[in-house]
């Protein structure tokens, strides 16, 4: 089983890292879930993009990455899912995927969230779990959301 690593700026003070990782075992009990960090600086995209990029390269080939980091910055409609240098990452729509880049992804999906569903963390990790399990089960990561679709990209110098 691939590894799944998290990565937040949710910190440890309540259970919302727990109740995640549940929502993550509930779509796949053999899910092996690693913890990057969960106390990113809230707002700090050049640290949350330093450190992702920093840990990601030391992942086997074909690891799933959820970032977790300004995930509501704004109305979420989407969820971003790219294929980078054998890697997979999911995050918002917020501009951070560039910045752990910092180049254009090689491949980019745009995952799109019920819009009648209430959009929380729980309930966008749920999403992001079931995208994983149908890539782990051999789905087509274009047969998955919106192929090349535009996203939000920000400066690395003013984020």
């Amino acid at each position: 089983m691939p590894f799944i690593t998290l990565t937040s700026d949710i910190g440890h003070q309540d259970y919302l890292v727990s109740a995640i990782k549940a929502q993550l075992l509930r779509v796949d009990p053999e899910f092996s879930l690693i913890d990057i960090t969960h106390t990113i600086s809230p707002f700090n995209y050049p640290q949350a993009a330093y450190i992702c990029r920093s840990a990601f390269r030391n992942f086997p080939e074909f690891s799933y990455h959820i970032i977790l980091v300004n995930l509501f910055e704004k109305k979420p409609e989407q969820l971003l899912l790219a294929f980078h240098r054998n890697q997979y990452i999911l995050c918002a729509d917020n501009g951070l995927l560039n910045m752990i880049l910092e180049e254009k992804p090689e491949m980019l999906i745009g995952i799109p969230l019920d819009k009648t569903a209430i959009k929380n963390t729980t309930h966008c990790v749920s999403v992001m779990g079931k995208v994983i399990k149908q890539l782990i089960d051999g789905a087509s990561i274009s047969s998955l959301g919106e192929p090349d679709v535009d996203y939000t990209e920000k400066n690395h110098l003013r984020p």
